[in-house]
């Protein structure tokens, strides 16, 4: 879809499976009235249907209390809605990267946040069930249970899922003569925090970045540039100012010394226009120097390269950085 190759991450699957493993455990007690000694003891069954198909089947059995078709107690759960939950998103550009080689990392945008809207639907025979299944869920949930899981393999990091208990309703029927079949249900509505996960690419690992910084040879003025000179008598020095003309106050082209060197005069900061053929002067030297020719190629100013610390880091791994600074005019273009 929109130009990327299949991916299928079992999201939806998954979180459906998590919601069940929460409530599979769940057990009755049956004691002696008259000792209070346990007699019996079973795990309330819980399966993946709709509440109306379950409602459909307890009144389709006329005997609830046998082994066979439905049998109380018993829990359903489905899926009822998913919406997404704008307060959770993320800046868009951020994404998650796993280690696959000492090369190569996998790595996925992060992912969509999105609520899944479970009911979970308890059914008895008696009230006393009802409530002895519903007691053992209500104080997991303050008001939310966080549970942990992978829920992208290739990504390779653990996500820690929040699930809110948001209601509790019971409904007891009452209605039918005395030979009608009669239940207890209970809904306990629940909010998944899930985050949905687009396709997964392969990815080189950056060890070193490079920045450089040039000067705009198109402005003009303020940049720094190269002058060839030719006829130099005396020396320049560097910071030393320079100007073109017979007086530095009323120059109408000046610069400072960056560097000189092999009858090659950089200047920065320059105002004014320097012309081919005139002389230039320093202020505070005997330099004086005849403009030949400009290199109007770009000079390089600055160049940063910035490094992990230690080198071999991985995604995921706590480091530091290295960063080298070096200042024009010891790197040049």
């Amino acid at each position: 879809m929109l130009g990327h190759s299949h991916f299928y991450h079992q999201l939806t699957r998954k979180a459906v499976i998590l919601f069940g493993r929460l409530f599979d455990d769940i057990s009755i007690i049956r004691k002696n009235d008259q000792t209070g000694k346990e007699v019996e003891r079973f795990l309330v069954p819980i399966i993946y249907a709709p509440k109306e198909k379950m409602v459909t089947r307890i009144f389709s059995d006329p005997d609830l209390t046998r082994q066979l078709q439905a049998i109380l107690p018993r829990m359903s759960f489905e899926i009822t809605g998913i919406n997404y939950d704008a307060a959770r998103k993320q800046n868009s550009l951020l994404k998650t990267n796993q280690t696959s080689t000492s090369t190569t990392a996998t790595s996925a945008y992060m992912g969509v946040p999105y609520d899944l809207i479970f009911e979970l639907n308890v059914y008895a025979r008696n009230i006393d069930d009802g409530t002895h299944i519903v007691e053992q869920i209500m104080p997991f949930f303050n008001p939310d249970f966080t549970v942990t899981a992978k829920m992208v393999p290739d990504l390779g990091f653990y996500k820690d899922i929040p699930i809110i208990l948001n209601s509790i309703t019971n409904n007891i029927q009452y209605e039918g003569n005395y030979d009608s079949v009669r239940y207890v249900y209970w809904t306990l509505t629940f909010t998944m925090k899930m985050h949905y996960y687009g396709p997964v690419s392969t990815v080189k690992i950056i060890r070193s970045v490079y920045t450089n910084i040039y000067n705009d040879v198109s402005l003009s003025s303020g940049y720094i540039t190269k002058i060839n000179t030719t006829n130099a008598n005396g020396t320049f020095k560097k910071e030393d100012i320079v100007f073109q003309g017979d007086n530095y106050k009323t120059s109408n082209a000046y610069g400072i010394v960056m560097d000189y060197s092999a009858n090659t005069l950089t200047l920065g900061a320059t105002q004014g226009t320097f012309k081919v053929n005139n002389y230039i002067h320093a202020v505070s030297t005997n330099g004086v120097a005849q403009i030949a020719s400009f290199d109007a190629s770009i000079v390089k100013l600055v160049e940063i390269n910035v490094q992990p610390d230690p080198i071999t880091a991985q995604p995921g791994d706590d480091y530091g950085y290295d960063i080298t600074i070096t200042e024009w005019p010891d790197t040049e273009a």
